[in-house]
């Protein structure tokens, strides 16, 4: 399956109420150019989310919560 076919899927598959913020976030990407240390953050995320190294948050404040714990 072709990245841009795994996006459109990931997109479609989010609840509702983060469609708004997911929009922000595409378009803040979109626009700014991404630096080498973003690139190889991306990079490990996704080598991450690949590997099954996945933590399940019910929303960003969560997220964030488990990220800086």
């Amino acid at each position: 399956m072709a990245r841009r076919d795994i996006l459109h899927e990931l997109v479609d598959s989010l609840p509702e109420a983060e469609i708004a913020r997911t929009e922000r976030l595409l378009t803040i990407i979109s626009k700014e150019a991404i630096g080498p240390e973003f690139a190889d953050s991306i990079r490990r995320g996704l080598a991450q989310a690949d590997a099954g190294d996945t933590v399940v948050c019910r929303d960003y404040k969560e997220m964030v919560e488990k990220l800086l714990d």
